[in-house]
């Protein structure tokens, strides 16, 4: 039955023979990321395990080799993104026999151990590979370049991204009244021997909906992304979904994605992204209305504040005495504070590559570290987590300089929806881990903003084409 992962890999041949590389992107990988479960797996002997998204995105690494290569542009975020990418095949190949820089064991060492290290190093590239490497590479040459039946690419990539997220928001109803996932129910059917380690959650009575994406806040990090992209896509695409769903009420198709994908963001009852949304938002509505430099200043002086408050007062509400009854929220925000006084001292005893993803020891009991920077350091030490900061920081920068450029409204729109996007699933990703689909869209961001390149506006020439509704209009 698990032979269905193989599924998404044949459709994309399928549509790749018949079509073009952005339908098969559009078609076939994009549902496979939004509506299927990553945490099921596909194993065959002496392969690595292989999942939905991974089958769908192998043919779409060697068509785009084979027919979009000649257009890539060599520059220094794609080193960074193998890096990254090699660093977890190290600190896995590393995590044991050869730790410590004590390499006199790789001579030393019983052969079967050693030859475990370097399967498991290699298996966790190849995985880098499909959820890294290749998600990057889709998003530099694809997005900015090229129409899918005659529309931008980047736009109709939005749309279908919306969309989906819209149906997986309206298929978690039954998992928020009902408390219980229909998405592990239903393909537990097709994988009777795997163990779903994700337990279903509830929140002020109701179930946090996960969707098909594992945890609440990593289903809440997919909606913040959703409805980032959504409010752009309704900005500069005034016509799209205007049609009335239901001829006699006023509901149109942009109208019920827009709210299906609040309705989804608020159904996970994760404060992680709802915060992210709110700096995102104030973030917006400064690069709106001051200079880059003037919002910049603002914003950073507006989050060392912030911060400051909220290391002071989560002080205050984390404490208390043993025997104590606590609220479910101080439970949660014990349990964070608690992760870095207990793995502190496990990053500072390999500071270099850390002890790999499946090998870490567990510190007080605290098997998930919900917090990604973290997590990146005592799993791929401080290379690791060095990385994915110059990874995030060379995508702020890069946008930054491009919002300092004259262009026209839509891509100044969508460099500050880029940027929100940081804002919000940096602001996430302090209280969970960067895993599942959250991956695999975040590298096909950072892919897609390498890739932006928008025309110069003359100065004194034509202004630009202002979107037919302002901000005011789109929330309404």
């Amino acid at each position: 039955m698990d032979l269905i992962i193989l599924i998404p890999a044949v459709a994309c041949w399928v549509v790749l023979a018949r079509g073009s590389v952005r339908s098969a992107l559009i078609n076939v990988y994009l549902p496979s990321v939004l509506l299927l479960p990553q945490y099921f797996e596909l194993r065959f002997t002496h392969f690595p395990p292989m999942t939905f998204a991974a089958t769908a995105i192998i043919p779409l690494g060697v068509a785009i080799w084979v027919s979009e290569m000649r257009c890539w542009r060599l520059d220094w975020m794609d080193l960074l993104v193998l890096l990254f990418a090699v660093s977890a095949g190290l600190s896995e190949g590393l995590s044991t026999v050869l730790a410590d820089g004590k390499w006199l064991r790789l001579f030393t060492s019983p052969a079967e151990t050693l030859q475990a290290d370097v399967n498991n190093g290699i298996f966790q590239f190849i995985a880098g590979i499909t959820t890294v490497i290749l998600p990057y590479m889709l998003g530099k040459l694809l997005i900015e370049h090229g129409e899918v039946d005659g529309q931008p690419m980047r736009k109709m990539l939005v749309r279908r991204m919306v969309v989906l997220l819209a149906i997986v928001a309206a298929i978690s109803v039954f998992d928020f009244v009902i408390g219980s996932s229909l998405w592990q129910r239903v393909f537990r059917h097709f994988f009777p021997g795997q163990i779903v380690y994700w337990p279903n959650q509830m929140r002020w009575g109701f179930g946090r909906i996960a969707g098909p994406y594992g945890h609440a806040i990593l289903a809440g990090m997919m909606f913040l992304m959703g409805l980032t992209y959504c409010v752009w896509l309704r900005m500069f695409a005034p016509d799209w979904g205007g049609r009335k769903v239901i001829n006699g009420l006023p509901l149109t198709l942009k109208g019920l994605v827009l709210w299906a994908i609040v309705a989804g963001l608020l159904m996970t009852q994760s404060r992680g992204p709802w915060l992210g949304v709110v700096l995102a938002l104030v973030f917006v509505f400064l690069m709106r209305s001051f200079s880059i430099v003037k919002a910049m200043a603002i914003f950073l002086l507006l989050l060392a504040a912030f911060s400051a408050a909220g290391y002071f007062f989560g002080n205050k509400y984390s404490e208390a005495a043993p025997g104590q009854p606590t609220s479910e929220g101080q439970d949660s925000v014990i349990y964070r504070r608690n992760l870095i006084r207990n793995y502190a001292p496990l990053v500072m005893e390999r500071k270099a590559f850390g002890w790999g993803i499946t090998t870490y020891p567990v510190m007080g009991g605290q098997k998930s570290i919900d917090n990604e920077f973290l997590m990146l350091a005592v799993t791929q030490g401080f290379t690791g987590l060095g990385l994915f900061v110059a990874i995030v920081a060379g995508c702020a920068a890069r946008l930054l300089w491009l919002a300092a450029r004259p262009m026209l409204a839509e891509d100044q729109g969508l460099v500050f929806a880029h940027l929100a996007l940081l804002i919000g699933l940096m602001t996430a990703l302090s209280t969970v881990y960067l895993g599942e689909q959250v991956m695999l869209l975040f590298f096909l961001i950072v892919g897609w903003v390498q890739g932006m390149n928008p025309a110069r506006v003359t100065v004194g020439g034509p202004a630009a084409i202002a979107p037919r509704f302002q901000f005011r209009r789109v929330l309404s």
